[in-house]
């Protein structure tokens, strides 16, 4: 699922200590869970089931623990998605991962604004909850979608805080300290 070494980095320089594992026992002693993501919904739930950590993930959130899902790290957490053949996602919220429009430019690379700050994107799909209460962040590219989910324990970025400079490292560490 693509990017564990520059999101490690990333939360290092925000202050965290980084174990990448998937090891459920080493995983449920830590402090915070985050799942960073890069890659193809369909795949890296087929590896979350095979690896018996949809359900850990599920009782993280259900915990009320500190978790951080970015790009597809916060997508297979909503019902369903169109990639692929179209597959199921985690359920924990209702909403769907659709493809961003042919009218722009897809996949949706570089610099765009959520809110007044600028983060980097990299993504074809994107995030449409069923509640929009939950969605703390707005951008725009071909059409409008939920860039920054809070709810709970949970944050979730479509964005990639480890590649959008001082304000991504700014995000980060918010989120540990919370942690």
């Amino acid at each position: 699922m693509g990017n564990l070494r520059s999101v490690g980095k990333a939360l290092e320089a925000a202050g965290a200590t980084v174990s990448v594992t998937c090891d459920p026992a080493e995983i449920g002693s830590s402090d915070g869970l985050c799942v960073p993501g890069q890659g193809i919904f369909g795949r890296c739930m087929t590896n979350l089931a095979q690896r018996n950590l949809t359900d850990l993930i599920a009782g993280w959130i259900g915990e009320e623990r500190p978790y951080l899902g970015i790009c597809l790290g916060v997508q297979v957490l909503f019902s369903t998605s169109e990639e692929g053949d179209g597959h199921e996602g985690m359920k924990i919220f209702e909403g769907a991962v659709t493809r961003l429009p042919s009218k722009v430019r897809v996949p949706h690379m570089g610099w765009n604004e959520v809110d007044g700050e600028y983060f980097y994107f990299d993504h074809s799909y994107a995030v449409h909850p069923a509640d929009p209460s939950i969605v703390s962040g707005w951008c725009e590219h071909g059409d409008r979608f939920a860039a920054r989910i809070e709810s709970g324990s949970v944050l979730g970025v479509q964005f990639h805080p480890e590649k959008s400079a001082a304000a991504g490292i700014n995000l980060l560490r918010t989120w540990v300290e919370a942690a």
